[in-house]
């Protein structure tokens, strides 16, 4: 959809709203700013009283404003790859971010490589991609920088983010970019600078909240054996509401730098968070543990060059951003997503869904109209060890591209392999021509001998002894047995573009017993390995990896027939109660079940869609302790 027919179709989503559109040339640049830990509710575009953020508002003022938007989970680690995959965490799989693994070392989750991310959707559409994010549990080496061109985290502060970014956007102006910027500043352990520390009220220096350890405060704030007077309540308000202001100002920085070089009227802008943060609300601080709407409710501003201004009354969810940022820009949505474009017209009923899991519990939240249905599940027994069997998911009959290198004896070893359409059965691969044969009319590409009888260019005549050794190709054309090729197609590649390529049908798959997979390809043997990342593809329970894997006491299925789980429910009736602070369970238990019968459909389709292989974990480095120390997530 282009930006003009995105801007006419959007009409049934506003109230009263008037809109001027135009196609913008050239391609829109994509920006997300992504505030980590902003609630909703204390920004004065969605009706805080207090002044927080004047330039956030200004720029809700002037674009679209979604009244009602929703984060898929309660903290970073598994909603950040709701946003990059437009998928819900129980799909993508990733919930762990600093959990005991073998020897008592400390994992975190990796968000799989099979899944196209929003930077590579971009980046496959021609776009520079850049991140620059302030989030320890979002390390490259943990797969969230997939599809970036520049990824960096760190402990940057606002003001140093802005500065990396303008630096690469001002690098190639005849290309568009997509940037992500994700700010810290408003996350706990709130200790923001003057003149903003104590703008909305006075904070200690030798106060509570200047402890070093945010982590053994809210713990202890958490299990009640600390108390907060009201004296406490305003100062971690206060602080809270200032971290917001101190960001707020360098967001209208970056806003006027933005207008200063010319790029403002030429970038989609969407600003957001992840989750939003506890303060009491419910008795506790912080994040990550409960579905309450002070977690969930999240900001969603858009501004799109030629758009109106206006309010959006559809609900927005994160992994709705996806699809609608694609969609701004004028791009083809990919098949596969969950989440919708949010300029397409139509009131579609759209599921409201959030989750958490952490070691032995797991919640979800479900909305039905003006209510809420939370369903906890407990598991109280020990974490299980079992195999599972299969090869990857790759069977005979698909078709996949390869790309890798071949080794001495021919075998391409698979660093990356990607599900494609299985109706033609062309092999092609790409690569350095190594001999050519003229008598014979034949030419080898990676040991593969290749007939060049059949290969013409423009003018008729024949191309072979046009290529030269060492010159990098694609060929395509019917396989043959002994490892030959009938070419039909040849392309001269681009410095660019040369990368080592297989790609054609799986004539049969081997496991091997280093865990490791043999395919073979147009009679070339293929290795691919747990390093390997997969694309594209969706397994069954009968082809899983076949590697010894920890036992999710959670999976959908299970979850449907919660055997051995202890779970519980709490159901809240949004319209009178707001706050979620009446639990209605006991006493309206056929609402109770009605919405669970709304909840168990969702888990039923996440069950047969979700691809039961473990996720992988890592060992986290020492820098990232450090960094996840500084957070308050560990001692």
């Amino acid at each position: 959809m282009k930006l003009a027919h995105a801007c006419s179709s959007i009409v049934a989503l506003l109230l009263g709203a008037t809109l001027a559109c135009s196609k913008p040339e050239p391609a829109p640049n994509v920006l997300i700013l992504l505030i980590d830990a902003l609630r909703a509710d204390h920004l004065g575009c969605y009706g805080y009283e207090r002044d927080t953020s004047p330039h956030i508002d200004a720029l809700a003022a002037e674009g679209l404003r979604f009244e009602k938007a929703y984060a898929q989970s309660p903290w970073t680690k598994p909603s950040i790859p709701s946003l990059f995959t437009s998928l819900y965490p129980i799909q993508h799989g990733v919930y762990e971010g600093e959990t005991h693994g073998v020897g008592d070392a400390l994992e975190s989750d990796v968000l799989p490589g099979r899944f196209t991310t929003l930077a590579e959707a971009f980046g496959q559409a021609g776009y520079r991609t850049a991140g620059f994010v302030h989030n320890a549990h979002l390390q490259a080496q943990l797969g969230f920088a997939q599809g970036f061109d520049v990824y960096e985290q760190s402990s940057m502060a606002a003001p140093e983010i802005n500065q990396r970014f303008l630096e690469f956007a001002a690098l190639d102006r005849d290309r568009p970019f997509f940037a992500y910027l994700h700010y810290l500043d408003v996350h706990w352990p709130f200790q923001p600078e003057e003149p903003f520390r104590s703008r909305f009220g006075p904070v200690g220096d030798k106060s509570l909240f200047s402890r070093e350890s945010w982590h053994g405060l809210r713990k202890a704030i958490n299990n009640k054996t600390v108390e907060l007077s009201e004296q406490d309540l305003h100062e971690l308000r206060a602080r809270h509401d200032a971290g917001i202001a101190q960001l707020d100002a360098e967001i209208g920085k970056l806003l006027a730098e933005l207008r200063q070089r010319g790029w403002y009227d030429r970038t989609v802008i969407l600003l957001t968070s992840d989750h939003g943060e506890e303060l009491l609300d419910h008795g506790e601080v912080g994040h990550g543990g409960t579905l309450f709407r002070e977690v969930i409710d999240i900001p969603f501003i858009m501004r799109i060059p030629g758009l109106a201004a206006a309010i959006a009354t559809k609900p927005a969810r994160l992994l709705d951003a996806f699809p609608t940022l694609l969609d701004a820009a004028g791009l083809e949505i990919p098949p596969g997503l969950e989440g919708l474009s949010l300029l397409a017209s139509g009131e579609d009923e759209v599921e409201i869904v959030a989750e958490t899991r952490h070691r032995r519990r797991y919640r979800v939240s479900v909305r039905d109209g003006s209510w809420k249905l939370i369903r906890s599940y407990r598991d109280p027994g020990p974490s299980l060890r079992r195999p599972t069997k299969g090869r990857f998911g790759l069977a005979p009959g698909l078709r996949v591209k390869i790309k890798g290198s071949f080794d001495q004896q021919g075998t391409l070893h698979a660093e990356k392999v990607t599900a494609k359409d299985s109706s033609d059965d062309d092999l092609e691969i790409s690569g350095p021509i190594s001999q050519i044969d003229e008598r014979a009319e034949t030419f080898e590409v990676e040991g593969l001998q290749v007939d060049a009888e059949d290969l013409l260019d423009a003018n008729g005549s024949k191309l072979l002894p046009t290529l030269t050794l060492g010159e990098w190709i694609k060929v395509e054309g019917d396989p043959v047995p002994g490892r030959r090729l009938e070419a039909d197609k040849l392309v001269r590649l681009r410095e660019d573009d040369r990368s080592i390529e297989l790609e054609g049908i799986v004539q049969f798959a081997e496991s091997l017993p280093d865990d490791a997979l043999l395919l073979r390809i147009g009679d070339s043997p293929v290795r691919v390995t747990r390093k390997t990342r997969i694309k594209g593809l969706k397994t069954t329970s009968a082809q899983a990896n076949e590697f010894e894997e920890r036992a999710n006491p959670f999976a959908p299925d299970r979850l449907l027939e919660p055997e051995g789980l202890e779970v519980e429910h709490q159901l809240y009736d949004l319209a009178s109660d707001p706050r979620e602070l009446v639990d209605l369970a006991s006493e309206r238990s056929e609402r109770v079940q009605e919405i669970g019968k709304k909840l168990d459909g969702w888990l039923a389709r996440a069950a047969s869609e979700t691809d039961p292989a473990p996720v992988e974990r890592r060992e986290i480095d020492e820098q990232t302790i450090d960094q996840l120390r500084e957070l308050g997530y560990l001692e």
